[in-house]
């Protein structure tokens, strides 16, 4: 159980906070709440309303998506530390994604009448807000480019370091990082045969670059995965 002082330590850590005004970083980690959540517990929903701004701070939260067809899918796996939530305080709309918990999870929740009242005070950090939303507009697109990949390899392992929070440089956390999804999860998020995602990860794992649980792979070897997907 993480004490409410390690969880401010860990929501100040991520970029999007760390660098924000003093006085909005100090305003926003007062008035979060500790919650916690157990595995696949719904945080939020496809179409709810309010809620608030979460900060993942231990295990892993899953993010999913639905079209006016088909879903709800998982599309991206948060790591500690990530923020998310931001749509309806900016569109004034439902929420268009979903948040689960992957396993045992703890997240800080900025919930929207405080980060109402905050924004109300402090105008500029309007400007922080912006920049949350340009960071997850910045994954997305990496996403979309990853799907563009034509080998199925490369697509695989593309996604892999994506989801670890690893796909462009080393993550935070030296130790293995583990997503908790199910191979057929994944084989949809690299729109891929789920026979043919098997047969990827399983060809990952005797290289020693991964390594495959029960509804989990851990990436033992980001920067070797890295290398394949630039040099293959």
């Amino acid at each position: 159980m993480t004490s409410i002082e390690r969880a401010r330590e860990i929501a100040i850590s991520d970029t999007w906070l760390r660098e924000a005004p003093e006085s909005f970083r100090r305003a926003v980690i007062e008035r979060c709440m500790l919650q916690r959540f157990e595995p696949s517990q719904v945080i939020y929903s496809p179409g709810d309303g309010d809620g608030g701004i979460y900060c993942l701070i231990s295990g892993s939260v899953r993010v999913s998506v639905a079209s006016a067809d088909d879903g709800p899918f998982f599309a991206h796996i948060m790591q500690p530390g990530i923020w998310i939530g931001e749509g309806p305080l900016i569109s004034r709309a439902p929420r268009v994604v979903g948040l689960s918990a992957g396993r045992q999870s703890e997240v800080l929740l900025l919930p929207l009448p405080a980060i109402q009242s905050i924004l109300e005070s402090q105008p500029i950090g309007w400007k922080a807000v912006a920049r949350l939303t340009f960071d997850h507009l910045q994954t997305a697109m990496t996403a979309l480019n990853d799907l563009m990949i034509r080998d199925d390899r490369r697509r695989m392992i593309a996604t892999l370091l994506r989801l670890g929070g690893c796909r462009l440089a080393p993550g935070p956390d030296p130790v293995p990082t583990p997503i908790d999804l199910s191979h057929e999860d994944l084989a949809v998020m690299a729109n891929l045969a789920r026979s043919t995602a098997a047969t990827i990860l399983h060809g990952l794992a005797q290289a020693d670059l991964v390594e495959l649980a029960y509804r989990r792979v851990i990436l033992r070897e980001p920067d070797r995965l890295r290398a394949l997907l630039a040099h293959d």
